[in-house]
């Protein structure tokens, strides 16, 4: 029976290491900007009524995109002018901003809340993260069967909040009309990024992770186990004080 408790002891410390890199990628995730691309194809013509929106990048803290600006010089030739600009949300406008930017209407308001949804749980998701690998650390060094339910546990809730900010953010997308001052080059194009591939990527080692400890955290008897079987003796009742 030795053999079975080593199996689970690397099993637990292999499925930790894929938390940890899961982790990295979600932060990776967290940071950028690609969680929607959008791309315009074809010709800018010959419009020369402002600027035109080439491409942008949206993430869960800021949008960035480039615009090309045209300008009709004195000899009658275009110069054509490219600009890279990056803009955070605005999780909390004034009422005076909200007053001048014609933000009032319930579109607006509704992505509001969209956005700040999607950041709580990110938020939310980074603690119950740190704390899941808390307990998984501890557990590889003392492996009790509680210690390794509630890292399930964790995992599992990290792995819902996860959920819950990717869902939130689709339906963000599908919710904005996406207005805009600019003017468009061409066909627009939208489309998710890396960050939101990451993103998803990370929920699913979550969950199977958090089913790994679920299903390795039944208790052993320390009268029915091979004297090898350092797992039982973990699992037994401690006495604390005078006997």
């Amino acid at each position: 029976m030795a053999a079975q408790p080593l199996y689970e002891k690397r099993l637990l410390f292999g499925a930790t290491v894929c938390t940890i890199v899961a982790f990295v990628f979600q932060l990776v995730a967290i940071c950028t900007n690609n969680w929607l691309v959008l791309s315009v194809s074809g010709d800018i013509g010959a419009n020369v009524t402002g600027q035109f929106l080439v491409s942008a990048r949206a993430g869960l803290w800021r949008v960035c995109r480039e615009v090309i600006s045209i300008e009709v010089v004195e000899n009658g030739h275009l110069v054509e002018t490219k600009s890279d600009e990056c803009f955070s949300h605005n999780l909390f406008p004034t009422e005076e901003e909200m007053r001048v930017g014609n933000h009032r209407d319930s579109q607006y308001m509704g992505n509001l809340d969209y956005t700040r949804t999607a950041i709580a749980f990110t938020i939310i998701a980074i603690i119950v993260i740190s704390l899941g690998h808390c307990f998984a650390f501890y557990t590889l060094r003392r492996p009790r069967y509680i210690i390794k339910r509630l890292t399930a546990l964790l995992h599992l809730m990290a792995g819902g909040c996860i959920l819950v900010l990717n869902e939130v953010f689709s339906k963000s997308t599908q919710h904005e009309k996406r207005p805009t001052d600019l003017q468009l080059a061409g066909e627009s194009q939208t489309s998710y990024g890396y960050s939101f591939v990451f993103s998803w990527m990370v929920f699913v080692v979550f969950i199977i992770v958090g089913l790994i400890f679920l299903f390795t955290s039944h208790k052993r008897k320390a009268e029915m186990a091979d004297v090898d079987d350092v797992l039982a003796q973990e699992d037994e009742p401690m006495q604390l004080g005078r006997v």
